[in-house]
């Protein structure tokens, strides 16, 4: 007898099991488990997840996110590593051993781009800056101009829906809550401070101490340090490009750069950024993305680097994407790292410091099916190297706030920098990056 799945009415979660798909509802969409009748469970029985596009699962962790089922081991290492650094005093267990990562092809890379440009010189005719390709896009619709309709694989699970839910987006109209907290500032004396629950200040300095503490790096890198972490909301669902977005906007504001004038004291929001984005077509950059999408506004869809640098330079805000790729000679990552170290160089000092934090905006990072914020680089004693991220996916561990203002070191600084981390283990799964730099430079301190 073949098993028939079952799936879940509210995501593409599906199971034999009758009951294991109602638990999963009462759990993951309590707002909608009043509405899961018998009746709609039997109408469903012959439904399946089977698109032409990978398959989407709920984090069995129970953080409320939709992964892809190849991301999964991935996505739950880096919750051991979220868990591991909520208290550095505890042994958390550990999934699986450590990988050591591959060692970095050239150990000599950091003094041979001593002021060089930022960025890489790319082959125009093979890679359109211009609009960055979205990666793997499989053959889809075609409208009349010719523009192809994505699907699941690059816009998500909800590829498809008309509407978010409307608890989703009134949690969104709402954003995170906020609270009034003492906080040590960084030159020691007492604020009180409004905090927003998902979002965290003055976290690359930490991160840059604990790089500095740890003996196995060689040597560090970083953006300025006027970068806010914002990570999402429980249950919110898949927002990364957007909260990618709201970092690159926060060192806008917090520098008092071009173009910031252009965005709200508080925000924006997730909502006010389809807009800008739906806006940013309507005046003709990258407008292909609303034939590519559908259109984004009130939904859940994902976005990538095309919507990002449309919305930056409908403001006139100047940016530049590139497109890194694997070739018979060098993996995607390598191209990666090397791209990085080059921008992250070339407004670093002379000197041969350990940790250097330089002004530089951090970076918009997509590859295939999410994005982070790239907010410095390492190089590891081994010859190694690591990319420092804000990933959106997860929020800051109590371990790493306690450490704002705090003059106090963890016993093993490699715990807490793990959910920081991001080297060839992961990466070199991918063979097509998007980068996307502003180019623009702090006017004032904030």
């Amino acid at each position: 007898m073949v098993d028939i799945n079952i799936s879940c009415p509210f995501c593409p979660f599906a199971d034999s099991d009758a009951e294991f798909v109602s638990q999963h509802v009462e759990y993951c969409h309590p707002e909608g488990a009043d509405s899961f009748s018998p009746g709609l469970e039997n109408a469903l029985q012959q439904s399946t997840l089977a698109d032409d596009t990978e398959k989407y699962v709920d984090c069995p962790h129970g953080c409320g996110e939709i992964v892809a089922a190849a991301e999964l081991d991935i996505h739950l290492d880096l919750h051991v590593a979220e868990e591991v650094a909520l208290d550095d005093s505890g042994t958390a267990p550990i999934r699986s051993p450590a990988v050591l990562e591959e060692d970095f092809d050239d150990l000599d890379m950091m003094d041979s781009y001593k002021g060089g440009k930022r960025g890489m010189q790319r082959d125009s005719a093979r890679v359109n800056t211009s609009k960055p390709p979205r990666a793997h896009s499989p053959p889809r619709t075609t409208n009349s101009d010719g523009i192809k309709r994505l699907g699941r694989s690059e816009l998500g699970p909800h590829a498809h829906e008309k509407k978010m839910p409307s608890w989703l987006k009134k949690m969104l109209e709402k954003g995170g809550s906020t609270s009034k907290q003492t906080q040590i500032t960084p030159d020691g004396k007492l604020a009180r401070k409004e905090v927003t629950e998902n979002e965290t200040d003055h976290l690359i300095p930490v991160l840059a101490r604990l790089c500095e503490q740890d003996k196995t790096v060689q040597r560090a890198f970083f953006c300025s340090p006027k970068v806010r972490h914002i990570c999402k909301l429980r249950r919110e669902g898949g927002f990364c490009g957007y909260r990618n977005i709201q970092m690159l906007v926060s060192w806008l504001k917090k520098t008092r750069s071009f173009g910031h004038e252009h965005f709200p004291d508080k925000g924006p929001s997730i909502l006010q950024l389809q807009d800008m984005i739906e806006s940013a077509w309507d005046m003709g950059f990258n407008s292909s993305g609303r034939a590519e999408t559908g259109g984004i506004k009130d939904t859940r869809k994902f976005i990538g680097t095309p919507e990002a640098q449309a919305l930056f330079m409908s403001l006139g805000i100047p940016c530049k994407a590139s497109c890194l790729l694997e070739t018979s000679d060098q993996r995607a990552c390598d191209a990666l790292y090397k791209h990085v170290a080059n921008y992250l160089r070339s407004a670093s000092p002379e000197d041969d410091a350990k940790v250097v934090q330089t002004d530089l905006p951090p970076i918009y990072f997509q590859h295939d099916g999410h994005s982070m914020t790239i907010i410095g680089f390492e190089i590891r004693d081994n010859g190694s190297a690591n990319l420092l991220v804000f990933d959106p996916m997860f929020k800051t561990a109590p371990a790493m706030e306690r450490l704002i203002g705090n003059s106090q070191n963890p016993s093993d600084p490699t715990r807490v920098l793990k959910a920081y981390r991001r080297g060839t283990p992961h990466l070199q799964k991918f063979k097509i990056f998007e980068l996307l730099e502003l180019s623009v430079t702090p006017k004032a301190t904030a």
